[in-house]
């Protein structure tokens, strides 16, 4: 009895179970063999047949440190580089196609002329000093030309396509603000590398502030009074048709 009461530490039932007497804890119901000499609490065990009683689950466990991402193998990086490569030389193959798709988009307004540069140009039809001129190309969506001027390449072809046999022509460039500051009207100062001068000019003989070009006999700027009255070279951004 004394071994019974170790094995359910509290009341025990005897009970009958297939002619064999079983004990039952009342704590949990488990059921017992008889209890024999022999037997130890670690041995004990009910009938076949008889219900057990499932155990509760263990506390889940604490999740993992996630892994650090791995770096691209060999075989990736050569890949990566592949592609980088393959990709540079498409777009080289690509820009002059580009260009050309650009070029055809750039479309002059009637009376304009463009050297696809992203502005068209046009000489006003009649001859008016230096500011009221600047309003008349304004007032065609424009202003004095002043980026292709400062072109090389572009200021040739304007000379050839453009001005033809029209000489002394207003462009977009003065020193009124203040005199020897030559300036062009988008603000971009006038230097060696994007005016071409005659020699000898701007030399503001007379209160010479504003500049023509195609002089006869030589296509370079020259510093005129801006009094004097002159046709103009308009320059207004193309009109795209691809956009």
């Amino acid at each position: 009895m004394m071994m019974m009461m170790l094995v359910c530490f509290l009341f025990v039932t005897a009970s009958l179970v297939n002619g064999q007497d079983y004990l039952t804890c009342l704590r949990n119901s488990d059921a017992f063999a008889g209890i024999n000499p022999q037997d130890t609490v670690s041995n004990i065990r009910g009938p076949p047949g008889y219900p057990g009683k499932r155990g509760s689950p263990g506390d889940r466990g604490l999740q993992g440190d996630k892994g650090s991402k791995g770096e691209p193998g060999s075989s990736d990086r050569e890949e990566i580089r592949r592609l980088r490569e393959t990709q540079a030389l498409i777009n080289i193959a690509i820009r002059p196609l580009q260009d050309k798709i650009s070029r055809l988009c750039q479309v002059a307004e009637s009376g304009w002329y463009t050297p696809f540069n992203g502005y068209q140009y046009r000489l006003t039809e009649t001859e008016q000093n230096w500011q009221e001129s600047r309003r008349l190309c304004q007032a065609m969506g424009g202003d004095l030309a002043a980026v292709g001027m400062r072109n090389v390449v572009i200021r040739r072809k304007l000379l050839t396509e453009v001005f033809k046999f029209v000489q002394n022509v207003w462009i977009g460039l003065n020193d009124i603000s203040r005199e020897g500051q030559w300036m062009w009207i988008d603000g971009v100062q006038a230097a060696e590398g994007n005016v071409n001068w005659l020699a000898g000019e701007p030399n503001n003989s007379g209160d010479e502030d504003c500049a023509v070009v195609n002089v006869p006999g030589h296509n370079g700027a020259v510093d005129y009074p801006c009094s004097w009255t002159k046709i103009a070279l308009c320059e207004k951004i193309v009109t795209d048709t691809c956009q």
